[in-house]
């Protein structure tokens, strides 16, 4: 009996392990783990990160791979690059039952550098560069400065002389900003006060005499302006003013040969003109320009050796004029005659920070035989309409029209405005008002102050100051509203210097933009 019973229990067990065996192994996949939950990475490196599926013998293998935001790091098969400052979460997922593991990284900046005396290669994007002394690109170098570069200008005097830093450019400059992520001139965070808005902390980015290519995309350029000394780079080698004792430019240019193109970019807090060109092929278009200038200056200054487009910009309060144009310094050389397009600009507040006994300009001033065709400005709360040197007059030849103006209904309180009779805006365009005025046939002006309003989006056109040179504020908005007087009536066969055969600067050509239907440099959004 009891063998009976054993032989039935062995049956039974060997049946049960015959139905298990023939049971098939679940090899499904049920989760998945990285080899690393966080990381940090600087700009440009890269790392694997890789995965283990459980089980391990999981029939299917496959993933996915993704980055919260691509802007600051990339994946591609667990290779992790690091592109920008921020953080983003690397997610690998199974394609069977959707496991997943995350890896949450860290992308910081590369290491400050410091630099002096020559320079030349690459700045990395993002990474901080402090300048301890002059620098310069030498004479077929180029230096190349990438998007999100932050370049401070130590604002210590260098010598007895107080002499302070100049960036001189003999080879080629290619400065390409983003617009998410501009390229950055300026002092420590701790001097970029109100209080030095006009303080003169450094000289200005100088073109030298044989300075080949210059390109500004997306840049910021602030504090600029010291005064320059017998040890100053650019008095040195006879460039911008060689007498030293002026106050330096934020952007200047010597060779007549040169290309120069400046675009999406930001002046302010300039303690002289923002850009003073002494020579070359120049695009300035789809800048701003703010508080330009203490005691004197101009948004845009051009001498003889130029020709230029200027174009689709907004100057605010610059201190004199927005544009002086002049053919200063022409010769039977190199020095040719400036030439000068300049054609849907919106010009604000300019000229109003000149010393009021000595009255020059106050939107666009035109002299020693410049070739100027303007048209298509929209001139608002500036001092005097488009102004000529009646002693030192521009060639006869240039073209002045198709310019709308504009005055609020405040005025002026300082007591030489008062006595010249330039109180509103309205004074400095009206008929048989200032004198030596270029008005245009074409041109829309206003018959009082508070009218011919531009309809701007964002802007208090009769209440803001006219003195108010460093009171710009960012959530103005110059684009015009629908129904503005401003936004027909231009003249739209203007036909730029460099529209058809633009400037080749880095390799890339720009060429100048077409004149819009709408008066200044933004129509509706």
């Amino acid at each position: 009996m009891k063998t009976t019973k054993f032989i039935y229990a062995l049956f039974i067990a060997v049946f049960a392990f015959a139905m298990t065996a023939c049971e098939k192994e679940d090899l499904s996949v049920k989760g998945i783990t990285l080899n690393k939950t966080a990381l940090t990475l600087k700009i440009d490196a890269e790392e694997t990160l890789t995965y283990s599926i459980f089980p391990s013998n999981a029939s299917n293998t496959n993933v996915t791979w993704a980055s919260s935001d691509e802007t600051v790091a990339t994946v591609n098969n667990g290779l992790v690059k690091a592109l920008k400052p921020g953080t983003a979460t690397i997610t690998v997922t199974t394609l069977e039952n959707n496991e997943t593991a995350t890896c949450e990284l860290n992308v910081t900046a590369s290491d400050p550098i410091s630099v002096k005396g020559n320079v030349e290669g690459v700045w990395k994007k993002y990474s901080v560069v402090n300048v301890d002394g002059h620098i310069t690109i030498p004479e077929g170098k180029t230096l190349t400065i990438e998007e999100g570069v932050e370049i401070i200008v130590t604002d210590t005097e260098l010598d007895a002389n107080g002499t302070k830093v100049e960036i001189i450019v003999d080879g080629n400059l290619y400065v390409r900003g983003t617009k998410e992520a501009p390229v950055l001139f300026s002092v420590a965070p701790a001097k970029r006060t109100a209080e030095n808005a006009y303080g003169r902390l450094w000289g200005g980015i100088i073109g030298g005499k044989n300075s080949g290519e210059i390109l500004l995309d997306h840049a910021i350029v602030e504090y600029t302006g010291a005064i320059t000394t017998l040890s100053s780079p650019s008095v040195v080698n006879g460039l911008f003013k060689p007498s030293g004792g002026d106050g330096m430019v934020a952007f200047n240019t010597n060779n007549p040969k040169g290309k120069y193109v400046i675009i999406n970019s930001i002046f302010r807090n300039t303690g002289e003109d923002a850009i003073y060109v002494q020579g070359g092929n120049c695009l300035f278009a789809y800048n701003l320009f703010h508080g330009t200038g203490d005691t004197g200056g101009e948004a845009i200054n051009v001498k003889a050796g130029c020709t230029v487009d200027a174009a689709f910009n907004v100057m605010y309060a610059s201190n004199t004029n927005s544009l002086k144009l002049s053919s200063s310094g022409q010769d039977t050389g190199d020095r040719y005659q400036a030439l000068i397009k300049a054609y849907n600009n919106t010009i604000i507040n300019a000229g109003w920070g000149r010393d009021p006994d000595k009255p020059k300009g106050g939107s666009v001033w035109i002299e020693q035989g410049a070739l100027v065709e303007i048209y298509n400005n929209l001139i608002v709360n500036s001092m005097f309409a488009v102004r000529k040197d009646g002693k030192r007059p521009h060639d006869e030849k240039s073209v002045v029209d198709y310019n709308f103006y504009a005055s609020g209904t405040q005025k002026s309180t300082i007591p030489q405005h008062i006595a010249n009779g330039t109180i509103t805006a309205y004074d400095g365009f009206k008929d048989g008002g200032a004198t030596d005025l270029v008005i245009g046939p074409n041109d829309k002006r206003g018959n009082a102050p508070g009218d011919n309003d531009p309809m701007f989006v964002n802007f208090p056109f009769n209440t803001n100051p006219l003195m108010n040179p460093t009171g710009y504020k960012a959530d103005w908005d110059f684009h015009l509203k629908a129904g503005s007087p401003a936004l027909t009536g231009a003249k739209t066969d203007v036909k730029p210097y460099f529209a058809e055969t633009g400037i080749t600067v880095g390799g890339k050509e720009y060429k100048s933009p077409k004149a819009a239907a709408h008066f200044g440099a933004l129509g509706v959004k």
